[in-house]
């Protein structure tokens, strides 16, 4: 095995541990769990640990076996106890747990010499870590590190951080600026590692980043409510076969009803204070955003890291949705941070740690994993 001989952390990586019972999204519920091949064997060879196997199924999955945790569609895991804890760990000890139980909320990225670690949003933990964050998130660097300099996906992710931590530019058009971004060098015919590096020092320039974000101002003439109208319809069926598991139950089942029997021009007037109201939250929404970025926009396949910033931005909108009913039921009338918290983790499950099955619902309905700039910059834009 190869030795790593530099570990890169994200800000404040240190600070997080499991909170396990105390948990209102514990990771044990809610999706699938995967079981690696070394754990299972494991489990095989050791008598005491052979009960273990009649809580496992076998699938096959791209050509490679694989296990996953015997239970119900988005259930519990049954080897959970009924105060929350996992009877794996009870029993026998953490080194039996399956590498994903053991490294959640950890995500790890190996280049070269040098390991990343990053956190994921799906655990309300790390979202509680980074709403505590007075200043703006990063993975820590290293000056004798020239990974990034020779890695172009590297390059390119650099760039959208850059951008989406630009001040007096709108989370919307940052989010926009980094789609297009990747739009323009997919379609760059025969772009060399040189001449990436050229266009993306473009983006390092106040005066070209502030002149691109102008062009992606929201047009006064364009059809807003269409395009909430059609947010709202993607997030009725993204969160259709969600809103009864028990985890996101009382989460979603409201504003999932409400979603259904609401009519766009009613609640227009509400989005537009919902906006503004907003705004309060773009600093934790960046660094949430950035976070992601960090640890999922690493792909040598451009369409990949495409593909991974559009997850994160239909993320993005499912939340700013989810605020929207949640407002519109509420009598307050305000934006509750601890709720906001709540779809932060609940998209971030529900999205990002099920993309292949959102990949599979965008090529039903749009033919293409990819979406086209204009539709996504209409749908932030609104």
């Amino acid at each position: 095995m190869k030795k790593i001989d530099n570990i890169l952390k994200i800000k404040e990586y240190d600070k997080f541990k499991c909170i396990a019972d105390k948990c209102k999204f514990t990771c044990c519920n809610g999706w699938d769990i995967n079981v690696d091949t070394n754990t299972y064997n494991k489990w095989k060879e050791k008598s005491e640990l052979n009960y273990l196997l009649d809580n496992v199924r076998f699938i096959k999955s791209n050509g490679e076996n694989s296990y996953l945790i015997k239970k119900e569609t988005k259930g519990v895991c049954p080897l959970l106890s009924d105060e929350g804890l996992c009877n794996i760990v009870l029993n026998h000890g953490e080194e039996y747990l399956s590498s994903t139980c053991k490294s959640f909320p950890r995500i790890e990225n190996n280049f070269e010499d040098v390991k990343e670690m990053t956190l994921s949003c799906s655990c309300p933990e790390v979202v509680n870590i980074i709403s505590n964050m007075k200043e703006k998130i990063y993975i820590e660097s290293n000056e004798a590190l020239s990974y990034i300099e020779d890695l172009g996906s590297l390059q390119i992710r650099e760039a959208l951080v850059n951008i989406l931590q630009k001040e007096d530019i709108t989370l919307e058009n940052k989010l926009i600026l980094s789609y297009n971004i990747l739009f323009n060098i997919l379609n760059s015919d025969d772009l060399d590692y040189e001449a990436l590096i050229e266009f993306l020092e473009n983006y390092k320039s106040e005066k070209y980043i502030k002149e691109e974000s102008n062009k992606y101002r929201s047009n006064e003439n364009m059809d807003n409510k269409k395009y909430l109208k059609e947010i709202n319809s993607l997030f009725i069926d993204i969160i259709e076969n969600y809103r009864n598991v028990p985890l996101f139950n009382e989460d979603l089942t409201d504003i999932y009803k409400f979603a259904e029997e609401i009519n766009i021009e009613k609640i227009f007037n509400n989005w537009r204070e919902v906006r503004d109201l907003f705004k309060e939250y773009d600093p934790l929404m960046e660094n949430c955003i950035v976070s992601k970025v960090l640890s999922s926009c690493v792909s040598d396949d451009l369409e990949e890291i495409i593909i991974s910033l559009e997850i994160i931005i239909l993320e993005y909108l499912f939340i700013r949705h989810a605020v929207l009913l949640n407002y519109c039921i509420n009598e307050n009338k305000e934006i509750s941070i601890e709720d906001l918290k709540d779809y932060i983790v609940i998209f971030s499950r529900i999205i990002g740690n099920n993309s292949d099955a959102v990949m599979e619902f965008l090529l039903d309905i749009f033919e293409d994993e990819i979406l086209d700039f204009d539709y996504i910059s209409s749908l932030v834009l609104i």
